[in-house]
């Protein structure tokens, strides 16, 4: 597994895989690992860009609807910047980070329903408590600003042809085609998500209904309303991609195979590796850059770097800020 990352590059890696290639039969396979950001996922990026701009603007709380990842994300740089963090999750979700948000000084409140419920109080709140709202639709410019970094780093090694990216809200490929887009460039937009409810993946073949079933694997995707809907359609679309949905074996089968190469992937960002084969198979296309973007699975609370050790914070712009705070939690 070759590393291909710039002496100042502070954010994920973007890395050939060989050993996925010969066992595939597909060549030129690079991931975009994003479990090096300080909670483990992609998620930090938009989150310290919103605890900035509420810091800029003068509040003194930030509040999100969140099944776990960004909330533990949001959390974190509410300390790290003096802000208090009010995170509202669906009461009925594993919630296997809940003890991070805790220990950032977050306020956890349930909220019995699904996922939606959780952003929609939680968007109330924001309006009665006169706190920063960061949830997904109410700030779509820095949640774009945020995840085409992601696409400007992929950019600096390499041309991609198709780029594969979870979706849930839709919004990370957004952001990411939005990055794409501003550099000129033009890859395939490629989604995956669970086969078992997501709109974007309803709307993108054309099938009604509102049947899904949440678990423990599918949490990050699965959506009854998905807030960036449109713009991910109007990107997979323009960008000649596509949208697949695959069910949990599928993506913890994935995950196996990723971690077997030394990439410990939540099982849900695995499943861009089954969307590239999945394309490969379906169109025929091979021996072009593909680009998969996955993120940090999580163990004992905190998200695992390459090798499997726990993050640190060595390395990280902010690390004397983020030693200087974490000692005190």
């Amino acid at each position: 597994m070759e590393a291909e990352k710039g002496p100042d590059d502070d954010e994920g890696p973007l890395m050939r895989v060989p050993a996925l290639e010969d066992l595939l039969g597909i060549s030129k396979i690079f991931v975009k690992f994003e479990g090096r950001n300080p909670t483990g996922t992609h998620k930090d990026r938009i989150a310290r860009l919103h605890v900035e701009t509420a810091k800029t603007l003068g509040f003194s709380g930030i509040t999100v609807g969140t099944c776990g990842n960004y909330g533990v994300a949001l959390a974190y740089y509410a300390r790290l910047f003096g802000l208090k963090a009010y995170i509202f999750v669906p009461a009925g979700y594993t919630l296997g980070r809940s003890e991070e948000m805790l220990r950032y000084g977050a306020r956890i409140i349930p909220v019995h329903g699904p996922y939606e419920k959780a952003v929609l109080e939680s968007r109330k709140f924001a309006v009665e408590k006169g706190l920063y709202d960061a949830n997904p639709g109410s700030h779509p410019e820095i949640d774009y600003l945020g995840y085409a970094e992601i696409a400007k780093e992929i950019a600096l090694r390499i041309n991609p042809y198709a780029v594969f990216v979870p979706v849930g809200n839709g919004t990370t490929l957004s952001g990411i085609h939005y990055g794409f887009k501003a550099l000129g460039l033009k890859p395939r937009m490629v989604g995956v998500t669970t086969s078992f409810g997501n709109q974007v993946l309803r709307e993108f073949y054309g099938v009604d209904g509102n049947d899904f079933a949440e678990t423990e694997f599918n949490e990050p995707l699965v959506s009854i309303v998905s807030f960036d809907r449109d713009a991910a359609l109007k990107a997979v679309n323009e960008s000649g991609g596509y949208i697949f949905g695959f069910a949990d074996d599928t993506a913890l089968y994935y995950a196996s195979l990723l971690k077997g190469v030394g990439i410990n992937a939540l099982p849900a960002s695995a499943l861009t590796l089954a969307g590239l084969v999945k394309f490969v198979r379906k169109f025929g296309v091979n021996g072009k850059n593909f680009v998969l973007v996955v993120t940090g699975g999580v163990k004992n609370g905190r998200g695992p770097t390459l090798d499997g050790r726990a993050l640190s914070v060595n390395g990280w712009k902010d690390r004397a800020r983020v030693g200087e705070v974490l000692q005190k939690v």
